[in-house]
Order: C-alpha cells, then sequence, then structure tokens
C-alpha cells in the first residue's frame, strides 16, 4: 500500500484484492490534524492498517499510535495523553451500498481514499474528556485567574 502522509491518503491502486497489513510510521508534524486545543507531542506517530479490498468495497481497519498535548480541563496546562485511536471505516463505489449510513462513497476523481476524518475521528474519541495535569489540580481562580496550583489568592474558592 502506498500512503500519503500529508493527506493521509492511500493510493487505490497499490492496494490489492484480499486483505493487506502495512505499518507505517508518519511524521505527525506532516499531518494537518486540525484537532482544536490538540496538538501532537511525539514526533512520529505509528499507523497500522488492516485494509480488505473486494470487487466493490474497501473495508479499513487499523489504529494509530501517538502522543499528543491537551489542556488541562482546570488550570489549562498542556498534558501529555498517549493514546491508541481505533479506526474502523467501510467505503463502497457500489450505488446500492451507498444507502446504509455506515459505507462511505469511494471518489475515483484523485485515485486515493483519503482516511485523514476517521483517523481524527478516532483520536477525538481516545483523548479522555476531562483530561487533568494532576489528580488534585486546584485549576484557575474565577475570580481572578490566576493558576492555583502555583500560587494562592485572596477570593478562596476551592473545588
Amino acid at each position: 500500500m502506498r500512503l500519503f502522509e500529508e493527506t493521509l491518503s492511500i493510493a487505490i491502486n497499490s492496494i490489492p484484492r484480499g486483505n493487506t497489513f502495512e505499518e507505517f510510521f508518519i511524521e505527525m508534524k506532516s499531518v494537518p490534524w486540525a484537532i482544536q486545543g490538540v496538538t501532537f507531542c511525539s514526533e512520529e506517530g505509528v499507523l497500522d492498517l488492516d485494509v480488505t479490498r473486494t470487487e466493490y468495497e474497501l473495508i479499513v481497519k487499523g489504529s494509530l499510535e501517538a502522543d499528543f498535548f491537551v489542556e488541562c480541563a482546570k488550570c489549562l496546562k498542556p498534558v501529555v495523553c498517549s493514546i491508541t485511536a481505533e479506526i474502523r471505516r467501510m467505503y463502497s463505489w457500489n450505488p446500492d451500498m451507498l444507502s446504509d449510513s455506515e459505507v462511505e462513497p469511494v471518489s475515483h476523481n484523485d485515485g486515493t481514499l483519503c482516511i485523514l476524518d476517521p483517523v481524527r475521528e478516532a483520536i477525538i474519541l481516545s483523548l479522555p474528556a476531562m483530561p487533568l495535569c494532576t489528580e488534585k489540580c486546584r485549576g484557575l481562580c474565577p475570580s481572578c485567574g490566576i493558576n492555583r496550583n502555583l500560587e494562592e489568592c485572596e477570593h478562596g474558592f476551592e473545588v
């Protein structure tokens, strides 16, 4: 399989019929992640892809392992999250299958299958809902905005 890192697209003509498994080491800064509040912190991510090609469909399964920075939900300090994002998507060029909401159309316009959106969605779903820098994070003061983990203020708010 041939993967274009900058768009996370697979050249369709490089996917043989049957099942193909391949591991890719992705330079994280080359991919336009565009996930608000999230940035990559590992230089390289590991993308494992298991693609099954039949006459009318492509089934893409796999995972991305990488480290990302997210903001602490209380103090906004960057927190490292190591994730394994699980990917599963079905694509088809059979018009009869496209009525199924779980199946996405294959566009042959540029000869590639873009998997950036499913990988991005998998990353978002793999991140913690309330990431914290520590379990005892005291957060920001709602009155003056100082980080109460680093200094005290006269407002005395407690979480």
